[in-house]
């Protein structure tokens, strides 16, 4: 669901004009520079069954930050992120995303000490119903 999350993010032009390649998980790779952008963490991603064994069905929780320089950057890019996948329902490198629902933002700062510069973080919750096409 990651590498299809990636690639849907990617392909979105408003999305990919703010933020350019930069959609990674976890964290920003150390070669990886310039602002906005985009951070994606599994949040949770518990397995449902049936009498039949494991569920296809997928539920998972993936929280996005978006990272700027200035409070409108990380908010231009959350609100790009939130209208495109809100009640999004597609198909994207092999998976098929039946629902994609965004919950809580959070405005937050990455305060700093000293000479070095504050970022500013947009946190979007999205909740996510998928499955892989069969």
């Amino acid at each position: 669901m990651e590498e299809a999350l990636t690639a849907l993010l990617l392909g979105h032009a408003p999305l990919q004009a703010l933020v350019g390649t930069r959609v990674h998980w976890l964290t920003q790779p150390r070669g990886v520079t310039g602002f906005p952008y985009l951070n994606l963490t599994v949040i949770s991603d518990p397995r449902s069954y049936h009498m039949g064994g494991e569920s296809a069905l997928r539920q998972s929780r993936v929280q996005a930050d978006a990272w700027a320089e200035t409070y409108a950057g990380a908010k231009d890019v959350g609100r790009a992120l939130g209208g495109f996948l809100s009640g999004y329902r597609g198909v994207s490198d092999g998976i098929n995303f039946q629902g994609v629902f965004v919950g809580d933002d959070r405005d937050l700062t990455d305060r700093t000490t000293g000479e070095e510069r504050q970022l500013f973080r947009i946190s979007v919750d999205l909740q996510i119903s998928w499955n892989k096409e069969t």
